[in-house]
């Protein structure tokens, strides 16, 4: 049945295409039978039955209804042809892409991806529609619902193997996912991440959280990996917002010393007493206008001596409002969907040079079985690589970088729920380097002293 179906509308197609042009030939060839200065009454007749695809009628001739409704059919028809030409020459397009090595195919209805597609270069981006397009050296899924990227991802998982797949999913940790060529990451990662790195604490600071959803969840989470800049610092973090998810999911939080982390829950928020803090980042997630009507109390109660960071998705509304000397937002949902951040190429790179060459000094696995944590570890690494840069240009001895390296790798450790033991075992999250770094053996101590060593050095060679 499907197939006399098919069948039955290729016909209707075809019907639809030359209609037209027999129903020209039917009205002008009696009328040109008649004209004795016509030699060729039919070709005559097929030309100008021609000519209506193109919306024009011939001079002479009395429009009838017929030939009205054949000239409407043929532009339409026209118009058909001209959409599949465009399409079979995207579709060509598409297959000179792929012979690029970067070939990039990008998936999704949500604001992000168009976003994306808008930040790859016009050789390498491919827009994914309806239709599967395969042989892309990676695939970009980006739906506005998870639901539907899983569908996506499971309904063409065969297809994609062997290119790497990226896929957005809210409160799924990257961490989980075992295939290597697989990298499930989130705008709220990519937020967090770039707000630290364009807003480095540089000192102790009291900062206050204000919104603990995914956006302030995810601050806090990179925050106490890449705030770290003296081993005796004492940074504040107070939280005001539901935290209970986040201490059931993160069990070793009172490992994060010696920073101090302050959970609000449910607490009023006493606007009055906010000038007491160095930092405060308003990342209420339910709108621009909930941001605007804390960010108004917050000013109008309290003398703050630092500018308001506010998440601003949809552009900087709240600082044009407010003023840019007291407000300074972050999150443009066009920076955070673009491809630096999507990729995160840079920071990818170098946690697989720096696996590479703690590989090549010391042994272990290639990057390509790593699992997720592990290759987590690494990335965590690279992203504070920019501190580690500052911390190197300011003169710090390569003992207290290493130390700070050493409380970086514990911290990521902390917040996956490891502990320590005497022997490692890592089926149970369980390690024996999980100390403070004066208790380390040489040994260990050396390998991150070296490792500091080897990044003072690249840096040395760059400059």
């Amino acid at each position: 049945m499907k197939k006399l179906l098919k069948k039955f509308g290729g016909f209707i197609r075809v019907f639809y295409m030359i209609a037209p042009f027999f129903l020209g030939i039917y009205c002008y060839y009696p009328v040109y039978l008649e004209q004795a200065d016509r030699r060729y009454p039919l070709l005559d007749a097929i030309y100008d039955s021609l000519k209506l695809y193109s919306g024009s009628t011939a001079s002479g001739v009395e429009i009838g209804w017929l030939l009205q409704i054949a000239r409407y059919l043929a532009l339409a028809a026209m118009l058909r042809i001209l959409v599949e030409v465009f399409n079979r020459t995207a579709d060509v397009i598409n297959r000179l892409k792929l012979c690029t090595a970067d070939s990039t195919a990008v998936y999704g209805d949500s604001e992000y991806a168009g976003y994306l597609y808008g930040s790859l270069s016009a050789r390498q981006r491919i827009r994914g529609a309806d239709k599967f397009i395969g042989g892309a050296s990676r695939y970009l899924l980006m739906f506005s619902e998870d639901e539907k990227n899983l569908a996506f991802f499971h309904a063409h998982y065969a297809r994609m193997k062997g290119a790497e797949v990226y896929i957005m999913l809210n409160g799924v940790s990257g961490l989980s996912i075992g295939n290597p060529r697989v990298t499930v990451f989130s705008i709220a990662e990519n937020c967090a991440r770039q707000y630290w790195r364009e807003h480095p604490v540089k000192s102790d600071e009291r900062i206050a959280i204000i919104g603990f959803g995914d956006i302030g969840s995810n601050l806090l989470l990179y925050g106490l990996q890449v705030n770290l800049i003296d081993p005796a610092q004492h940074m504040e973090y107070h939280i005001f917002g539901d935290g209970s998810g986040f201490r059931g999911e993160h069990t070793e939080l009172d490992r994060m010393g010696p920073d101090e982390l302050v959970f609000h829950d449910g607490g009023i928020l006493e606007y009055g007493t906010m000038a007491e803090y160095d930092r405060i980042i308003l990342c209420e997630e339910e709108g621009a206008e909930e941001n605007i009507r804390t960010l108004s109390r917050l000013l109008a109660a309290a003398p703050l001596r630092h500018p308001v960071y506010v998440y601003a998705p949809n552009g900087d509304i709240v600082s044009d409002l407010f003023g840019k000397e007291r407000v300074i937002c972050f999150g443009m949902a066009q920076e955070m969907a673009s491809a630096d951040m999507i990729l995160n190429q840079r920071s990818m790179e170098a946690a697989r040079r720096q696996h590479e060459d703690y590989v090549n000094r010391y042994g272990g696995m290639p990057w390509e079985e790593l699992n997720g944590f592990t290759r987590g570890s690494n990335v965590s690494s690279a992203d504070y690589m920019y501190v580690t840069d500052r911390l190197i240009a300011e003169g710090m001895s390569e003992e207290k970088l290493a130390e700070l390296e050493h409380i970086r790798w514990c911290r990521y450790h902390y917040l996956n729920n490891w502990k320590y033991a005497p022997e490692t075992d890592k089926s149970r999250r369980l390690h024996n380097c999980l100390i403070p770094f004066a208790e380390l053996s040489e040994e260990e101590k050396r390998k991150d002293i070296e490792a500091i060593a080897a990044k003072k050095g690249k840096r040395a060679r760059e400059e």
